[in-house]
């Protein structure tokens, strides 16, 4: 029968599967179990009992398989263990994923075991014949017919007998049965030895246990429960701790105490972390842990019910069952396979620098979702460097949720990019889960070192020369300094030795590039020392760079500063800028370089007004001098050091400056009491000739301080002949009235205070004198009357807006009118213009020119007079003429008028052309024919050439103003009629 179910399991998995295997439980280790045909690699390894050998070509076990635990946790199913593993391949470079399905075969390993004994039971001697009661528990964990158990009571018969209720594959619950009655005085006590024993094929394996029975006469009433079994069907996983799931009932037909019950849940020893908890009072069964579906599927456990029984408790049990649901809680799982190429190790992957990259196949990934919910994955790739130097991809391969890692292309440099952060984000709709990976590149010594600097320049003091002379040491070496030198690569690569040409004063260690002396220096006779040295590299090849060294010897600091001038006195005028110096301390030091730079500083703190610049000397005044403040004199003491080491200073001989301040004239005067610009004069009440006595000041000191007035307008709004001369300033700021008026008015004065200094400074004042009459409530102060005249001007400033405005329209209206006549006249003009150029074209032909000569001109009959003279260009002829014809206006209607050319030359030199062209335009024709261009207009005649038969000056077409046209010896004499209206009016 067992091959039977292993066979049929085989032929099923042979479908599905790869390659399929069964083995025994607790198999040896270490030996081969499943031969393969070529190298494989573990994806998973099931409870981590596996491992491949030989070139990854054999299937090996590596610890003992209990497949009798395995069931007791879950692991496994109980009745068929089966499980699959996932194997990867590369081989011929054609990726694949393979699986193995393995079964585990039981062996009958396992001997009954009770549980829950009950070893001293106690019953009531009224007891009903056929009452059950419970004696333990028994379980094999071996499965089929190595689990399966019988039992048998060995003593005892008549009384008892054994009621076995199967509770599970291989799990019973052994109960007694009362047979016949009991009698408590002849015999209170019963010891029933219970065997149990399997049905194993090869051998049976059997145990036994005792229990002991007492009789009582109390409680003889057990709680009995609502229903035989609970249970709860697709309890999610995610269900919160602390929620109520269930609610156990039970009832006792006791009294009292023997009737009242409490719950509990009898765990099953195999699990150790139990998610369920019940009231022991309500019966209320509530989660008290997580749930995780992929670990357990379903919980089977059993409920009791116990009275509360003096002297015994009794007690029921009832199965509880519960499946869990499962949800998408599980993140999708990433699976980094790298290529057999490369080294991978704790997410990293190490890849020799210089791999040339073309498509290069870096590893594969795999994608597992432990959710039993089918759902689509997914995944992405992201670069985490900012600056990525190449550029990475994920395509999906041949099989289901796998994918290769490929870089695209160009080539891995360390020194460019030494690591490269990949991430792969994979998701199922709804979880996410990444997976970083580091690609480490694998330094090659493919740079040469390279030198900070070249050349390399170090310096020592001469002090160096006395060391070495005043103490001497066995083999005495002072550091100069070391060589800088820099690879870019890393490790055993950047190792470097170093090497310098021979000399007498310096010498070098070949492995730190320590330079040292190696005998005294003297900076008066040697100044720098010039060498040639050059870094190797350890590792193949051995670059090698070459450095100049330069070696300064410095001197040391053993000279004072010394102040030039130890005692200064300076004069200084208030209100010196802030950003310039007041004086600059010159010191001196004899020594050089930063020996030789001299620090100022102040020796008290008297100088508070003052500070120094320590490096340049230069004092500056921290505020502007002000003469009229209280601090007029100043003394300051300057102290000297240098930046050697030590530091030399003299204090003995410090610097001392004494300032004194001189005053400027920066102060204007000032009008101290602002009530006296505004006066009010009670006409009611007479007055001195006096006005006032303004009180002015000026803060600057003797001349600078004193006051000249000067009255610069005086402003009124009425009209007095003598208005200039009704106030008279006195020089010593006292304003009088030469004469009295009687009359209500305003005033505004104008005075100009200012100093006698150099360059003076000046101040407008405006003082407005109000006259006004205390008994007119109009004018009974200054106010008043300042309101009256406000309101009377703004009255004559707006009749003045009036008239302004009246003004600016008229001139606008004119100026419109004038801008449209101009343009009606512009138009004109240009349209007569246009029409006189139209008749320009005066000419017989349009390919022929005509040059004018000497010609006379001569009146029509009736009447004419020489007006206008038309110049025509004639011909080029190599035959010279100088004819000039002249040209005749018959004048006989306003309407026309007639121009004759009456002698027009055949030829004319080449010369004689360029006299002609020189010749002014003509006056008679509007915008004159100048050069006579041709002209293509047709005519109804045709020049006659009977005289003369040239063929290159014959005249094709007349223009239709052309009247005659008569060949001569000499020349054409041609008429013409021009429209009176083209005449330009002069």
């Amino acid at each position: 029968m067992i091959s039977l179910i292993y066979l049929f399991s085989l032929v099923s998995l042979v479908k599905t599967s790869d390659y399929s295997l069964i083995i025994d439980e607790k198999s040896s280790i270490d030996k081969p179990i499943l031969n393969f045909p070529h190298s494989y690699e573990l994806i998973n390894n099931f409870q981590s009992n596996f491992n491949l050998t030989n070139n990854n070509t054999k299937l090996i076990l590596t610890k003992m398989i209990d497949r009798d635990e395995w069931c007791a946790k879950n692991i496994c199913p109980c009745d068929y263990c089966s499980f699959i593993l996932e194997l990867f391949s590369n081989h011929n470079q054609i990726p694949k994923f393979s699986t193995v399905n393995i079964t585990i075969n039981d062996i009958n390993d396992h001997t009954c075991e009770f549980f829950d004994t009950q070893t001293n039971i106690s019953l009531s001697e009224s007891i009903q014949i056929g009452h059950r009661f419970s004696i333990a528990r028994a379980i094999d964990y071996d499965s089929g017919m190595n689990g399966k158990l019988s039992f048998k009571l060995l003593n005892n018969e008549d009384y008892f007998e054994l009621d076995i209720i199967t509770l599970s594959m291989n799990e019973y619950a052994i109960y007694g049965v009362v047979k016949k009655s009991f009698d408590r005085e002849i015999n209170e006590k019963y010891e029933l030895i219970i065997e149990a024993h399997d049905h194993g094929l090869l051998q049976t394996r059997f145990n036994r246990t005792k229990v002991i029975i007492e009789l009582l006469d109390e409680n003889d009433n057990a709680p009995k429960f609502n229903q035989i079994e609970y249970s709860i069907q697709s309890l999610p996983e995610n269900t919160p701790i602390g929620t109520e799931l269930l609610t156990i009932s039970a009832s006792d037909t006791d009294k009292g105490l023997n009737s009242l019950i409490h719950y509990s849940i009898v765990n099953s020893p195999s699990l150790s972390l139990f998610p369920f908890a019940i009231n022991s009072t309500t019966g209320v069964i509530s989660l008290q842990s997580s749930l995780d579906y992929e670990t357990t599927h379903t919980y089977r456990f059993l409920i009791r019910a116990s009275d509360s029984g003096l002297q015994q408790s009794l007690f029921n049990d009832a199965w509880c069952s519960i499946s869990i649901k499962d949800v998408n809680d599980c993140p999708v799982e990433i699976l980094f396979l790298p290529n057999r190429r490369f080294h991978y190790d704790n997410q990293k992957l190490f890849i020799y620098e210089n791999t040339e990259i073309n498509n290069l196949t870096l590893g594969y990934i795999r994608l597992v979702d432990r959710d039993s919910i089918q759902t689509k994955l997914s995944i992405s790739l992201t670069i985490l460097d900012k600056q990525p130097k190449q550029e990475y991809e994920i395509i999906l391969s041949n099989q289901l949720n796998s994918y290769i890692l490929i870089a695209k292309q160009g080539i891995f440099d360390r020194e460019i990019q030494s690591e490269i952060n990949l991430r792969f984000i994979a998701t199922d709709n709804l979880l996410t889960s990444i997976y970083d990976i580091q690609i480490n590149l694998i330094d090659l010594n493919d740079n040469p070192s390279e030198f900070l600097m070249n050349p390399m320049k170090f310096s020592v003091e001469e002090l160096a020369n006395y060391h070495m002379v005043e103490h001497p040491i066995e083999d005495y070496e002072l550091t100069i300094g070391y060589l800088n030198v820099v690879d870019r690569d890393e490790g055993e690569n950047a190792v470097n030795i170093y090497e310098l040409e021979s000399n007498s004063l310096v010498k070098i260690d070949s492995n730190t590039g320590r330079l040292y002396l190696i005998q005294p220096l003297d900076r008066e006779q040697i100044q720098n020392i010039q060498l040639k040295a050059k870094a190797i590299n350890v590792a193949e090849p051995k670059w090698m760079t070459d450095v100049q060294i330069q070696i300064e010897v410095l001197d040391v600091n053993d000279n004072t500063p010394q102040c030039l001038t130890t005692y200064s006195r300076l004069p200084i005028l208030e209100n010196f800028p802030t950003d310039k110096p007041l004086i600059k301390i010159n010191a001196s030091d004899l020594d050089n370089g930063i020996n030789g730079t001299i620090n100022y500083k102040f020796r008290t703190n008297s100088t508070w007004l003052f500070h120094i610049n320590n490096v340049t000397g230069e004092i500056y005044s921290k505020d502007l001098f002000d003469y009229e403040s209280d601090f007029k004199h100043f003394t300051l003491i300057i102290d000297l050091e240098d930046n050697g080491n030590p530091i030399k200073n003299q204090n003995q001989n410090a610097c001392q400056l004494e300032i004194f301040l001189e005053d400027i004239n920066d102060n204007c005067p000032e009008l101290i009491d602002n009530e006296q610009r505004k006066i009010f004069i009670d006409l009611e009440n007479p007055f001195e000739n006096e006005i006032i006595s303004f009180n002015v000041t000026d803060r600057d000191s003797g001349i600078n301080g004193k006051i000249k007035y000067n009255l610069q307008s005086i402003e009124s709004n009425i009209n007095l002949n003598n208005n200039q001369t009704l106030f008279y300033l006195n020089q010593n700021g006292s304003l009088f009235m030469t004469y009295k008026i009687n009359q209500i008015c305003l005033f505004k004065l104008r005075i100009l205070l200012e100093d006698y200094g150099y360059p003076s400074q000046q101040t407008l004042i405006e003082i407005n004198i109000a006259f006004g009459n205390s008994l007119d409530s109009r004018y009974s102060s200054f106010e008043n009357v300042q309101t009256f005249f406000q309101e009377k001007n703004s009255d004559m400033n707006y009749f003045a807006f009036i008239f302004g405005l009246t003004v600016l329209i008229i001139t606008f209206i004119f100026l419109i009118s004038v801008m449209i006549i101009c343009i009606l006249i512009r138009q004109q003009h240009q349209r007569h213009k246009a029409a006189i150029i139209s008749r320009n074209k005066l000419l017989c032909s349009s390919s022929q020119q005509l040059t004018t000569s000497d010609s006379t001109v001569t009146s029509n009959t009736t009447s004419s007079s020489i007006e206008h003279q038309q110049i025509i260009r004639a011909p080029y002829s190599n035959e010279r003429s100088y004819m000039n014809p002249r040209l005749s206006i018959n004048c006989s209607t306003p309407e026309s008028h007639t121009y004759k050319i009456l002698h027009v030359p055949l030829d004319m030199h080449y010369y004689e052309k360029d006299k002609v062209d020189n010749i002014s335009s003509d006056h008679g024709y509007h915008e004159s024919y100048r050069t006579g261009s041709s002209s293509s207009s047709s005519s109804p005649e045709q020049c006659s050439t009977e005289n003369y038969t040239r063929q290159d000056h014959k005249f094709n077409q007349l223009p239709y103003f052309v009247t005659k046209c008569k060949s001569l010896s000499e020349g054409f004499i041609v008429e013409m009629n021009v429209d009176g209206s083209d005449e330009d009016t002069r």
